[in-house]
């Protein structure tokens, strides 16, 4: 049913009842990304948590649906610094690899 990481059949986490209350805040933040978490007592399955609402189309339902699977993850709190191009002196590097390239031909 499960791989031994918990995770079954489209991306979703399989864990036990006993897992499940030990680490009951973990899974609730898991479901809140929009992962379906399958709860097991001795091996059967008793129980889904998912999201209380999901998108139902469009963009953020396939959006959804990939975060669901673990394809991707949602970005995180902290943002990422701006780009900022490496100055550089001397031939560019598109010169190079065309110099480089003439050698061959």
């Amino acid at each position: 049913m499960s791989d031994p990481d918990g995770h079954g059949a489209r991306g979703r986490r399989v864990v036990g009842v006993r897992e499940l209350k030990t680490r009951l805040g973990r899974y609730l933040r898991e479901v809140r990304r929009g992962r379906v978490i399958v709860v097991t007592d001795r091996g059967e399955p008793v129980a889904e948590l998912r999201p209380v609402s999901m998108p139902a189309s469009g963009k953020d339902a396939a959006l959804e649906r990939l975060v669901t699977l673990g394809i991707v993850t949602r970005r995180s709190a902290k943002r990422m610094t701006r780009f900022r191009p490496i100055r550089h002196r001397g031939a560019s590097l598109s010169d190079a690899v065309v110099a480089d390239r003439e050698d061959r031909f």
